[in-house]
């Protein structure tokens, strides 16, 4: 693993430790959305003048972002009650919330003001962009902020899971649009719970290694667990909390320190491979979305990933819309051209079909959602 990336890590959030970083440390940071958590110690990296400037730009331009993402959060034309999820509620909890990398603003409200919610964001000029059979939220677009307004939030293994933590994120609706830390973090845990199985980077981990360095102190840890085994992710937060003090820091707490140590091991290599939800830059400039075939589970999962990442990569059919329903073809074709001319394309298949069995171990231990689980429970969680 990348010890030098830690130790960066390290010296960033704990100014423990000494760090060095090279063009290969930068690009790094880029994949996993954690540039700008560096900007405190740039002087102290030893780098180049060229990198830098480059790393210095990088971290004026998450600024400039973050204050314009607060701008239009703040100004959100939703009266109705809500909450802000993840983004600001995450970033609270960094020494420089500023220098947490922003992407969607995510609000929820009550289950019967969503609907309003919604008609106040197209009068204020916002665009509708989500499809129109979108589950958990629907999403609007203005000045190049997504903003995406829940209904529903949780994507669990057991319907009464995620009723449990809907239930409490609505219940604590007030008018400071916070939710109290607690809370908050099984949010955070749900979030990495949710995208695990997709692939998730830096970026999600951090965010909740700063919350329990915040709000989990051993004395804390007691509360916290009941309402984590309500949700299923007790384990979880076990063993990501173990890993983040193994690799990144994180001072050590009592109430994690029998995690398994192979386990902590295991996750982090995951991590490290798949960057920012999955996506990681290869050394040839391509773009790595994880280990396909994890998610290709059933005939329903399997079309409807098709079809979204077919409507992603078919410029055609974003411009015409009778095209549409056949961008799941198109992306059939896709990566049969992508396997076809690959190098050894046999045995390239035999080892993603190993770690894909790997990866099934890996997310059986840890207790977290597998993806036709998880919508099969949600449809049920829906119904009742």
């Amino acid at each position: 693993m990348n010890q030098q990336l830690f130790d960066v890590i390290k010296k960033s959030l704990w100014n423990s430790g000494d760090a060095k970083a090279d063009e290969a440390i930068f690009r790094e940071m880029t994949t996993h959305t954690i540039v700008p958590l560096a900007a405190p110690i740039l002087p102290e990296l030893s780098l180049t003048p060229e990198l830098f400037s480059a790393w210095d730009d990088a971290v004026v331009k998450t600024v400039v972002k973050y204050r314009k993402y607060l701008r239009q959060q703040s100004s959100l034309p939703v009266s109705v009650p809500y909450v802000i999820l993840k983004g600001t509620a995450a970033a609270q909890y960094y020494p420089y919330p500023e220098y947490r990398v922003m992407g969607d603003i995510d609000i929820m409200t009550r289950r019967e003001d969503h609907e309003k919610a919604c008609a106040m964001m197209l009068a204020d000029g916002y665009t509708e962009i989500s499809e129109e059979n979108y589950k958990w939220h629907r999403e609007f677009i203005k000045n190049g902020i997504m903003v995406e307004v829940h209904a529903y939030f949780a994507f669990l293994n057991n319907a009464e899971y995620a009723k449990y933590l809907d239930d409490l994120i609505v219940e604590h609706i007030s008018p400071s649009h916070l939710l109290p830390d607690l809370v908050n973090g099984l949010v955070v845990l749900e979030h990495i719970s949710h995208h695990l199985e997709d692939g998730l980077g830096l970026r999600q981990i951090i965010d909740w290694m700063m919350f329990v360095h915040r709000c989990l102190p051993d004395e804390k840890w007691l509360e916290f667990r009941k309402m984590a085994q309500h949700i299923g992710l007790e384990k979880l937060a076990v063993v990501l909390t173990r890993m983040c003090e193994i690799y990144l820091g994180l001072p050590e707490r009592g109430w994690c320190a029998d995690a398994d140590l192979a386990l902590c091991e295991k996750l982090m290599v995951y991590i490290l491979s798949c960057g920012n939800f999955g996506r990681k830059e290869t050394i040839d400039g391509a773009v790595y979305h994880g280990n396909t075939l994890t998610k290709f589970k059933t005939a329903k999962v399997t079309f409807g990933i098709l079809q979204q990442r077919g409507l992603l990569n078919w410029a055609a059919a974003q411009r015409h819309p009778i095209l549409r329903p056949l961008a799941w073809l198109y992306q059939v074709g896709r990566y049969l051209k992508r396997g076809v001319f690959r190098p050894h394309p046999i045995g390239q298949l035999k080892a993603e079909l190993a770690i894909s069995r790997q990866l099934d171990a890996l997310f059986d231990s840890l207790g977290v959602k597998r993806l036709t689980k998880g919508i099969a429970e949600y449809d049920e969680y829906k119904k009742s």
